[in-house]
């Protein structure tokens, strides 16, 4: 294989490609400690040696790639275009994006030594964090709410550094990037993925061996895409900006996890797209805890979202904003994600772990009959909204 070559697997990586890519001919040799090939992009644990004192150098010794390492993932009908669109997107956030942040940014995203992308794979080589003494959320077992509001830091300091941002032409606000230079966020991937899911609903909705639903959600293909449709297109632009897309528990790297110093950070950026705020805030509370608890403490939890976000240059916004609680309601729809996802994707107890706790939450707000039975953007809408989420709230606390 030449130097140039992506590889695809892990009987494809060579030295020789490793010497190129991080541009270090001192690369004596390398292990594939560990990999995991059977998830949603794959990871494979590497161990460099080096021919000089790599402690020294402050060379890195452990590193992990991910990409597309599996090539019967691939092979499935229909699953190459979305994966590689997902990959894709990553190395754009880390090349395009990330490089932008300010030293004292509060966002902090894992170190990357590489990027590359072709027609046939894309792929980031960075830091080991499970080496670097991270741990990984596992989407099996739920959070402490001191775990929430670590990881709502993290989002609200994205949010307010991107507010605004547009890839709309002639939709620019002021001291924002222009849409030019935004336009490698385009397509929405997160939209183009849902609705690529939505087509396989006999397979992944009434399949025998899939989660089980409540009917809001499984009665009416033709009810639940016309939900999907008008949250797509009624999302509020007031609320517009960069949104990681993906962050649920299992896209998380955590320290002092059990604590009440626990740190939350997001791994995996491959749906990142220009979106609303709440679209990050639902999904990544309602993945992190319990049922009961996400019903007891998610306005608490919005509360300091919306205190972060003004607290890191975002705007000064309020739940008593009809306007905010609407947004809030409909973003429960992005649990329909987890809904969607393929066994071949995420192992089987992943997936019916987060379905349970996400359909909860579409049903407690009444997110499918929003966005069908109502029109989203009309008066009688927002101004009932604020009342509706308290009311489901204050029915859960007493019960």
């Amino acid at each position: 294989m030449s130097s140039a070559a992506m590889p695809n697997s892990t009987e494809t990586l060579t030295l020789e490609w490793l010497q190129t890519v991080l541009q270090d001919t001192t690369i004596s040799a390398f292990e594939v400690t560990s990999s995991r090939l059977f998830e949603t992009t794959s990871k494979l644990y590497v161990t460099l040696s080096y021919s000089g004192d790599a402690a020294a150098e402050g060379k890195p010794t452990h590193i992990l790639l991910k990409g597309g390492f599996n090539p019967a993932m691939f092979a499935v009908p229909g699953y190459k275009p979305i994966l590689l669109r997902a990959y894709t997107r990553e190395v754009d956030v880390f090349s395009k994006f990330v490089p932008t942040l300010a030293k004292d940014t509060v966002l902090q995203v894992p170190k990357v030594y590489w990027t590359g992308a072709d027609e046939d794979n894309a792929i980031l080589a960075m830091q080991d964090l499970a080496n670097a003494g991270f741990v990984f959320g596992d989407p099996t077992r739920t959070y402490s709410p001191a775990a929430v509001h670590s990881g709502i830091e993290q989002l609200a300091a994205l949010h307010a550094q991107t507010w605004g941002w547009t890839t709309v032409e002639g939709d620019v606000k002021e001291g924002a990037p222009s849409a030019a230079s935004l336009a490698w966020l385009e397509p929405n991937i997160y939209d183009v993925t849902m609705r690529g899911l939505l087509g396989m609903w006999d397979e992944l909705i009434l399949g025998e061996d899939r989660p089980v639903l409540p009917a809001i959600l499984k009665d009416s293909r033709e009810r639940t895409s016309k939900a999907l449709e008008n949250y797509f297109a009624s999302r509020n632009p007031r609320f517009r900006c960069l949104v990681h897309g993906d962050p649920h528990s299992g896209n998380t790297y955590l320290k002092n996890v059990d604590t009440e110093n626990v740190e939350v950070r997001f791994l995996d950026w491959q749906i990142a797209h220009i979106g609303t705020a709440f679209h990050d805030l639902a999904y990544f509370m309602v993945s992190m805890l319990t049922v009961e608890e996400r019903r007891t403490h998610e306005l608490a939890v919005l509360d300091t979202y919306l205190a972060a976000l003004a607290r890191h240059g975002g705007p000064t916004l309020s739940r008593e904003d009809p306007e905010v609680m609407t947004e809030y309601r409909k973003a429960m729809m992005t649990g329909l994600g987890w809904v969607l996802t393929p066994h071949s994707m995420q192992a089987k107890a992943r997936v019916a772990a987060m379905v349970e706790r996400y359909a909860a939450a579409i049903v407690d707000h009444k997110t499918i009959e929003l966005l069908t039975e109502t029109t989203t953007t009309t008066e009688s809408a927002k101004g009932s909204a604020s009342v509706q989420v308290n009311e489901v709230a204050n029915e859960n606390i007493s019960a």
